[in-house]
């Protein structure tokens, strides 16, 4: 739900949802249980009569004076709580409606369904004052009540990103994502902006993956991608550099002219120049070298990644043959990259695992990373989400392995 709509359920719910307990209590009164007292009982009079005319000041007035009335029964103070809150909502008069309300609920009068109301419409009357540690309050106690409400949720989470307690506000949206997923609901895209923004605002890392993760899951943003190789490039050793951009260039995460020229440059250093090459290539597609300097490099490695493919490729298969009758498996790994590089997906697979099953890897993580990139690519999605699922040890590669298990649905 957009905060457009989200202020416009707030406006139309508060009135809404203001008149069924003003109602309930009449009906309370009249139906069953106790009634009010002859103490108060001119003035509620008065107020019906007000309120069949629509004269809310006079409503609120005759009702207002009954707090000079000494030693009011319980079920008075509640009757006269809940006609008080809605004539003052009726008359403008958001506090009044709150502090009636309030007092209404705590006379314990209200039902299990009717306190659920209640705790709703505190939390929207306390929103709009501004009282935004009350407002949270209410829709903490409204949520533990059994409301599932979207607005609820969100209303929630804003007041406590309002109060500036991000730590709060990244802890209930787990929360509430959590409950979510249990229930096989997908979150609103502003509850995810809003996800970001407070894991942004601690200048937490680990945080802000994990909110951009989701949103990358459920609401993707153009530059979501890139916001999530930006992170994952602040913490990646200098070893995985290349895995993070292999993910970027993947999922639409390259940003800048100077990306691709990295990637590029990793790639030749890594012996293999047909990645190299669909990089740079990709790179001029994309227009990204805008500058003299990066023109000029881009013109450099394309022409090197092409000199090295028209060595490389006419050799691969002899290469691959003299592999296989090794008994180490990392020459079969790097020949399964190179593969990989060429588009040739199935040869991709068939090696890697050929080199995996020998022993001798000296990156298994990275080669499972690698391998499950293969699969994907051939197709098989299932084994692809099997693989990711293996890796451990290293945090970039497991954050990657999340990350590529998302474009293996």
């Amino acid at each position: 739900m957009s905060m457009h709509r989200l202020k416009h359920w707030i406006l139309a719910a508060g009135v809404a949802a203001i008149l069924a307990p003003a109602a309930y209590a009449q009906k309370e009164a009249a139906a069953k249980g106790p009634s009010i007292s002859k103490a108060v009982a001119k003035q509620v009079k008065t107020a019906q009569d007000a309120i069949k005319k629509e004269k809310w000041a006079d409503c609120v007035a005759a009702l207002q004076s009954t707090e000079a009335v000494a030693d009011k029964p319980p079920y008075d103070v509640f009757a006269v709580a809940e006609l008080l809150g809605f004539c003052a909502a009726r008359n403008g008069d958001t506090a009044g409606a709150e502090a009636a309300f309030s007092k209404g609920l705590e006379a314990g009068f209200l039902d299990d369904a009717n306190r659920l109301i209640r705790y709703k419409q505190l939390l929207q009357l306390n929103y709009n004052l501004k009282a935004y540690e009350r407002a949270a309050g209410f829709g903490e106690q409204a949520i533990a009540a059994g409301n599932t409400e979207e607005p609820v949720a969100l209303l929630t989470a804003q007041s406590y990103y309002l109060l500036n307690d991000f730590k709060r506000t990244t802890g209930f949206i787990d929360k509430w994502l959590a409950a979510l997923q249990s229930r096989g609901e997908k979150p609103a895209e502003s509850a995810l902006q809003l996800y970001v923004s407070s894991c942004s605002k601690l200048d937490d890392d680990t945080c802000i993956l994990k909110a951009l993760e989701k949103q990358l899951e459920f609401h993707p943003r153009p530059e979501t991608p890139g916001n999530i190789t930006l992170v994952l490039l602040r913490n990646a050793s200098e070893g995985n550099t290349l895995n993070v951009f292999r993910y970027a260039f993947e999922a639409g995460g390259m940003r800048r002219g100077e990306d691709y020229t990295e990637m590029a440059q990793l790639s030749i250093e890594k012996g293999l120049p047909g990645e190299a090459l669909a990089v740079v290539e990709a790179g001029i597609a994309a227009n990204v070298f805008n500058t003299p300097a990066l023109t000029d490099l881009s013109k450099r490695l394309l022409s090197s990644a092409k000199a090295q493919v028209a060595a490389d490729k006419p050799t691969l298969a002899k290469q691959d043959s003299d592999a296989a009758a090794r008994k180490n498996g990392e020459i079969d790994v790097r020949i399964g990259q190179a593969y990989l590089s060429y588009g040739d997906y199935a040869k991709a697979v068939a090696t890697i695992e050929r080199g995996i099953a020998k022993g001798g890897v000296r990156n298994a993580n990275e080669t499972q990373i690698t391998l499950g990139i293969a699969r994907l690519k051939a197709g098989n999605k299932d084994g692809a989400k099997e693989t990711f699922a293996a890796v451990q040890g290293d945090q970039t590669l497991k954050d990657l392995a999340r990350l590529w298990t998302l474009r293996a649905r």
